[in-house]
């Protein structure tokens, strides 16, 4: 163990694990769910042709798009002869949603999984009670009807995963988990199209299985050692030398971060969780979090026959315990070729993308801060921090009620006794942290107090980062203004986001590595 390591351990009470941590990896052992295996991972191919996501199929005969969605078990040769059973939905891996802003949605959603789900449409303007959040439980073997109207506005990449409390790391770690794609009526680069890259990650076992969790998924958040695109290792692309490739991501991972880059090639960044930005961004390199989504345009080398590799390079989220391999690694998330072919012109791209308008001063101020605790150890909670605690001009501050349904604990020896908090609680079905109103702008300063980055999602609208603060404790305004739903906060940052609800209902807020949520840091939101 690193001295680092140690250190952060001790100071968290993790130390005292031993016995447990050794005591659960040897269970896993005897009963036939050992840890990953190396070999398996390097039998899964690499440089097969870019997989297209499959389509969900829309059985709308008319404008609008209706669906049917069943959650289940599928049998999927993946590293062979085993097939590794995940859980997918309608037997595919990866697949996709493709709607147009305006349509109606309507889908039923079949519940074939032995433990309760829902779904959540990240990133998609609906109504909170179609939110797919974690207190709309559907049952195994049950149904829910989801149904809701694209709003203008809403154009960009999104997805939809599962949301239940107590059950999502799980139905995550098994691939439950696909794209949803919102076209613009009026798309500046509707021309360009691009490819739709989803970025998942997997964990088998010595026998091609899903491997179960381990004390350092649970504390840092799982990372598995199948780096997928599109459901492939590190599949090929091939173009004309000099195209302008438009490239749109989702991190679907539970807990890995992704820092994007592209050697000797500049990344213009066009949009992000919300979709456009006003004008491109050119970068070098872009960190896309747990939840993010990005929308990238690259020109490939003038040069034909050229090997490119879109890659994800390390990134240190101060990990707690044992390292994953790969975890100071390079990996290859992408290869592109370019053909023996007439080399493309640069594209010129329009003056304004899109708009991104200043929200206007706040009627509301929060403060959230997100922490981390071991029992026995409050002094290294969160300090000084109310629950629900707001400045608020006009009404008042949350309070508790009652949704008439129970947190069902999952008993696993292998999850260690952390807790991860927002505001010094951790997560309670039913509970309200804040409320607020319809169409208000709100100021959030959110302050992570805690060893290691969480990435912070908000439910039911998109946020605009107005400052954030350095390591001398100087606020600054962004480089640039985009619309996100997900935003990442590295230890002891402040950030400070302004964003409106324009829908009623209840929403939730939290850290989107999927096991700090489903451990605790996770709140809601209820909206009049």
């Amino acid at each position: 163990m690193l001295r680092r390591d140690f250190m952060r351990l001790s100071a968290l009470g993790l130390l005292s694990l031993s016995p447990l941590v050794n005591a659960s990896v040897t269970h896993a052992h005897r009963h036939g769910s050992p840890a990953a295996d190396p070999l398996l991972t390097r039998q899964l191919p690499e440089q097969l042709p870019l997989r297209k996501l499959p389509h969900i199929t829309n059985l709308s005969a008319d404008d609008g798009f209706r669906a049917q969605l069943q959650a289940a078990v599928t049998h999927v040769e993946l590293t062979g002869p085993e097939k590794t059973r995940l859980w997918l939905y309608n037997q595919q891996l990866t697949p996709l949603i493709e709607v147009t802003e305006g349509d109606e949605v309507s889908i039923q959603v079949e519940n074939h999984l032995h433990q309760p789900t829902t779904v959540h449409w990240h990133g998609v303007h609906v109504p909170a009670n179609q939110d797919g959040g974690p207190h709309d439980l559907i049952q195994p073997h049950q149904q829910r009807h989801y149904q809701f109207r694209i709003k203008e506005g809403n154009a960009g990449l999104h997805w939809f995963h599962p949301h239940p409390h107590d059950y999502l790391a799980e139905q995550i770690a098994h691939s439950l988990a696909g794209a949803f794609l919102v076209h613009p009526k009026r798309d500046p680069l509707a021309d360009l199209q691009g490819e739709l890259l989803m970025i998942t990650d997997l964990r088998l076992d010595q026998q091609g299985q899903v491997a179960p969790h381990t004390p350092e998924d649970w504390m840092n958040g799982r990372e598995g050692d199948l780096l997928l695109v599109n459901a492939q290792r590190n599949p090929r692309l091939e173009a004309a030398p000099g195209s302008t490739l438009r490239l749109r991501l989702i991190n679907a991972c539970a807990g890995r971060y992704l820092r994007l880059a592209i050697p000797q090639h500049a990344l213009q960044l066009i949009g992000t969780d919300g979709g456009y930005l006003e004008q491109a961004v050119t970068l070098n390199e872009l960190l896309l979090v747990p939840g993010q989504r990005c929308d990238l345009l690259v020109r490939l080398s003038e040069q034909p026959e050229q090997q490119i590799q879109l890659l994800n390079l390390p990134y240190d989220r101060d990990w707690m315990g044992q390292e994953p391999a790969h975890y100071r690694e390079t990996e290859t998330l992408l290869t592109f070729v370019t053909q023996a072919a007439p080399i493309q012109a640069a594209i010129t791209l329009p003056d304004r993308l899109g708009s991104i308008p200043e929200l206007a001063e706040p009627a509301v101020q929060r403060h959230i801060e997100l922490s981390e605790e071991m029992p026995g150890h409050a002094d290294h909670a969160a300090g000084g921090m109310a629950a629900g605690h707001a400045q608020h001009h006009g009404h008042g501050h949350g309070h508790n009620h009652g949704h008439g349904q129970h947190s069902i604990q999952v008993q696993d020896s292998a999850r260690p006794p952390i807790r991860f908090m927002l505001n010094g609680e951790t997560f309670t079905p039913g509970k309200i942290l804040f409320e607020g109103r319809v169409n208000e702008v709100e100021e959030w300063e959110v302050f992570n107090n805690s060893h290691m980055d969480h990435p912070f999602h908000v439910h039911g609208t998109h946020f605009q980062v107005i400052a954030e603060q350095d390591e001398q404790g100087h606020w600054r305004a962004p480089a640039y203004r985009a619309w996100l739903d997900t935003v990442n906060l590295k230890p002891k940052q402040r950030l400070k986001l302004r964003l409106a609800f324009a829908e009623p209902g209840e929403w939730m807020f939290h850290c989107h590595i999927i096991e700090h949520e489903e451990m605790g840091m996770m709140a809601s939101i209820r909206v009049s």
